[in-house]
């Protein structure tokens, strides 16, 4: 009866679309041809008793497309009737659930091009260095689209942010050799570009949103760095990507914030409320709606608005509230705000292959729904993701076609563009848990539309997508629950997506990595058949045999985790040495970077480097540490004291210090009249030696973080923070130097 219902509504679009009201229909504006999305099942399929019409593509409008407009009086009067309607004496109803599931040649070139580049000759001495050759760059997904990032190097500079300052390191010779403070901000993330560097900020604005963008093109090409030109931006920085040195920076202002909205004292007052806040609607300008932008260190809201209203597009049906803004701006040219287009929708995630740049957004959702149990529960089996394509082949980046899917995707490897098509891996999701399912479905762009073409589903029943790989025609998914299921997917005929193969196994991988044609890397987490995480967990999977892959080789920390699988940014395959170099962290003992070689179908640890201080390392004291081992027994029913339960608790660190001997690093310890009254305790139950007494220590400093490694040369740098969150630029930046042959320490530098 659902689909019935969807495919009335429809047709009351398609009427609606034909009146003079419509936007579609409207004086000034133009839109795509309505055409096949996704946002009906396949016709002629049944749902029950109910049997759903064939309809031609031209009968449905496609709920997901864009208009466009070609004068600003005309965008303004479509503002005003699509927000009056939606707000009330609370002002604007914001509706629910935005955001992703549980928030690069081709792929199938990359294992060529690695082969190609470990083969490759040495290059001369003179020669500039040659990036998978010489050095490592930021780990991306696809071959040819950079992606921004905190840290960049080529080859024999190292780019950085440390107390808020951009660091140039000379690498040979391990040594800062200039700075220059940067704009205020947080999250910053940046482009490099021969002698150019493109540093993107997350600032704060004093109108609007409050968020703010800020673009900075600095000079590298002297020792001291030098700031050229500063451009704020009202909106929240989302993503960026670079082709070919022209940067595609993606950013994200909520104008519903604008509004100086009046809220009722009671409920007699909610209607005049409610006329006067949709009076401040109807009598906002432009200035309201549209991010704005200024030069120099101004605030952003004091500007200009940043896009022609001729480059603004709406959602043919309301698709939330935010403007997504995508400029460009070439890394080493003048900053242009005119190369910029808006989208009067909120973008969640940003892919980008060399041609083409996607933004997906999570479909609104009518917030009366909520508040209706069954309702909620339809709405989430019905939640869908509208895609909307521009061209970057070009200068600016131009806005080309929309299509919607159904469900949700995770993140920007959920999405991959292969010879024409675009390929999406989203999972319809149950509130109950059982009948999550996840499927991939493969579009095609049909004029302005993205039409469906082909999908495959029944991937991981009650289960949620923990990691995606496209590699060429082939695409891997890992869902979770209690164990991993492992699929290869055969998309080489994209109308008719097969699934070939699939493997369950115990943990799940976060991040998947081919690093050849038949084996597959996977980095995250180890867990047990009830599908408790015990740690992290690195599997090999051999994809020789697609309808049997098989996970050949594992290697795991227990009580460890790593954050791959948010960042993939932090992982390095570095394929001359067969090596990966991934971040871990295992609680209350070690941080730092694990070195593996990947040979021969096995997974052998080489080492680990740290950022640690010889004697200041989490963990070590002059006391002597009680354990489980110490008690008579570790069942809690026969515990007698308070000390027992402290030292059964590997949270805690118990220790038995002599006269002078005291502390534990990375602990705090106090001492009080407590410790009395458990040295007591201790002492009853034959615990102690001597004149020791205990002490109750926990962790109280956050470890020494790496977050990002890099090969130049023989030499492994790593870059890394003093605790967690400090990953903003903000805090001071470590960068050490080892060794890649024997990881040993060669240089700390403390930026």
């Amino acid at each position: 009866m659902r689909k019935t219902l969807i495919l009335a509504f429809s047709f009351l679009l398609v009427a609606a679309s034909c009146g003079g009201d419509s936007p579609r229909g409207g004086p000034g504006i133009s839109g795509s041809d309505g055409g096949a999305g996704a946002s009906t099942d396949a016709p002629g399929s049944t749902d029950g008793d109910s049997t759903v019409i064939d309809l031609e593509p031209e009968d449905v409008v496609l709920t997901a497309g864009l208009v466009r407009f070609d004068d600003c009086a005309t965008l303004l009067d479509h503002l005003h009737k699509e927000y009056s309607a939606r707000v009330g004496p609370w002002g604007f109803d914001q509706g629910g659930w935005f955001g992703p599931v549980g928030a690069r040649l081709e792929s199938d070139d990359m294992a060529v091009a690695e082969e190609a580049m470990a083969d490759a000759e040495p290059a001369a001495p003179s020669a500039a260095p040659v990036e998978g050759v010489d050095f490592s760059g930021t780990n991306v997904q696809e071959a040819g689209v950079d992606e921004a990032d905190i840290v960049k190097t080529d080859g024999r500079r190292i780019f950085t942010l440390s107390s808020g300052r951009l660091v140039v390191v000379d690498a040979a010779g391990r040594r800062s050799v200039g700075s220059v403070t940067v704009a205020e901000g947080w999250g910053r993330e940046l482009f490099i570009d021969g002698d150019s560097l493109l540093l993107i900020t997350r600032s704060h604005s004093d109108a609007g949103d409050r968020s703010e963008t800020v673009l900075q093109r600095i000079d590298v090409s002297g020792d001291a760095p030098r700031i050229i030109e500063t451009l704020n931006v009202q909106g929240n920085y989302i993503s960026a990507r670079s082709v070919g040195g022209t940067a595609r920076v993606i950013m994200r202002y909520d104008p519903q914030w604008n509004f100086p909205f009046v809220f009722p004292q009671n409920e007699s007052a909610e209607d005049v409320a409610e006329a006067a806040n949709r009076a401040a609607v109807l009598n906002s300008t432009l200035d309201d709606w549209l991010p704005h932008y200024t030069f120099g260190s101004a605030d952003s809201s004091t500007g200009s608005l940043m896009v022609p209203c001729d480059d603004v597009h709406a959602p043919s049906v309301f698709s939330g509230f935010g403007v997504t803004t995508v400029i460009s701006v070439p890394i080493g040219g003048d900053f242009d705000p005119s190369s910029s287009t808006a989208v009067m929708a909120p973008g969640d995630t940003v892919y980008a292959s060399t041609g083409s740049l996607y933004v997906a957004t999570t479909r609104w959702v009518d917030p009366d729904i909520l508040d209706d149990e069954d309702q909620r529960q339809d709405a989430w089996l019905q939640r869908r993701t509208n895609i909307h394509r521009f061209d970057i082949s070009d200068a600016e980046a131009t806005y080309e076609s929309s299509g919607e899917v159904l469900g949700l995707i995770r993140n920007q490897f959920s999405l991959s563009e292969h010879n024409g098509y675009l390929r999406v891996v989203t999972t319809i999701v149950d509130l109950q848990g059982d009948d999550s399912e996840s499927q991939v479905r493969v579009l095609s762009t049909n004029g302005s539309v993205l039409t469906e073409v082909g999908t495959v589903g029944d991937i991981g029943r009650g289960e949620h997508v923990q990691s995606v790989r496209f590699v060429g025609d082939i695409g891997y998914v890992v869902t979770f629950r209690q164990i991993d299921p492992f699929y290869t997917i055969d998309l080489s005929d994209p109308t008719d997506p097969r699934i070939l193969g699939e493997l369950k196994i115990p943990g799940f991988s976060s991040y998947l990595h081919p690093i050849s044609d038949t084996l597959v890397l996977g980095v995250g987490s180890d867990a047990d058949p009830e599908g408790r995480v015990t740690g992290a967990k690195v599997s090999l999977f051999d994809v020789s045999d697609l309808t049997e892959p098989l996970e050949v080789a594992v290697w795991t920390a227990p009580d460890g985790w790593n954050d791959v699988g948010w960042d993939h940014r932090a992982f390095l395959w570095w394929a001359p040495e067969e090596l990966a170099v991934i971040p871990v962290t295992v609680w209350n003992e070690w941080s730092g970077a694990v070195v593996l070689r990947v040979a021969d179908g096995t997974i052998t640890e080489v080492g680990r480097v740290d950022h640690e201080i010889a004697g200041e390392e989490p963990g070590r004291t002059d006391c002597r540490k009680l354990t489980a081992a110490d008690l008579a027994s570790t069942e809690m029913e026969d515990f007698t004291t308070e000390l027992e339960y402290f030292i059964s608790d590997d949270y805690n660190a118990v220790l038995a210090c002599e006269p002078g001997e005291a502390g534990i690093t990375g602990f705090e310890c106090p001492r009080d009249s407590w410790m009395d009254m458990l040295t007591d305790e201790a002492e009853s139950l034959g615990l102690l030696r001597g004149e020791e007494s205990i002490s109750i220590c926990w962790p109280s400093d956050s470890p020494n973080v790496i977050v990002r490694s890099i090969v130049i040369g023989d030499e492994l740098w790593t870059l890394g923070f003093k605790g967690w969150g400090s990953f903003d630029g903000q805090a001071p930046a470590r960068l050490h130097v080892n060794d890649l042959q024997t990881l040993a320490r060669l240089a700390a530098l403390e930026l």
